[in-house]
């Protein structure tokens, strides 16, 4: 419940994402209001870290968790910055809906 609370990843995309990745990318916001989907989706279903916590150490959870969050945000954020090149927008769907599982 601390992590959670403090984590505030759930907040994060509207406030400063969104923005920058419809700048960045020149998404219009039918595009952007996919991603919020695919990163709601992500948040709800879960299921990656229930199952572990049920069967692996309290650190092993929070090590997938932490690598899901990196990779799934992480290459958005490349992407924004312009070290990676523009990936299509089904890619971005799974990246930030990975990024929340």
């Amino acid at each position: 419940m601390w992590i959670q609370s403090v984590a505030g990843v759930s907040y994060l995309f509207g406030g400063s994402m969104s923005p920058a990745i419809k700048t960045a990318l020149g998404y219009n916001q039918k595009q952007i209001a996919l991603l919020g989907v695919a990163k709601n989706l992500g948040d709800a279903i879960g299921f990656v870290s229930g199952a572990l916590s049920e069967v692996s150490l309290p650190w092993v959870v929070l090590l997938v968790g932490a690598t899901q969050n990196l990779v799934g945000y992480g290459v958005l954020w490349f992407v924004v910055t312009g070290q990676l090149p523009n990936l299509p927008l089904w890619m971005e769907v799974f990246q930030a809906c990975v990024g929340e599982i």
